[in-house]
């Protein structure tokens, strides 16, 4: 599975979040899980439990931070018929640009 996830602090009273986002990429990097970040958000590839457990780790995370309100979006793709990766995603279309 693959899921793009983008974690928005709001209320934060700053206006850059990058405190933040490092805090969710240091959660992230203490699994197993492999992971692409990009400008717009953080891509992950695992198993489904282990990604939302991970991601309720990094809002509980956020909380102790201090933000009272988190808005997540999650773009999940769940591929039954084969094994794939990011990496193979983009190289597939790698070919063509």
């Amino acid at each position: 599975m693959i899921v793009e996830v983008s974690i928005v602090p709001v209320g934060t009273g700053e206006t850059s979040v990058s405190s933040y986002v490092k805090a969710a990429i240091n959660i992230i990097e203490e699994t197993d899980l492999e992971y692409q970040v990009n400008s717009m958000g953080t891509c992950v590839q695992g198993e489904w439990d282990e990604i939302f457990s991970t991601l309720k780790t990094v809002h509980d995370e956020l909380v102790k931070m201090g933000c009272n309100r988190i808005v997540t979006t999650v773009k999940i793709d769940d591929r039954r018929d084969k094994f794939g990766t990011m990496d193979a995603k983009v190289a597939a279309i790698g070919e063509d640009l």
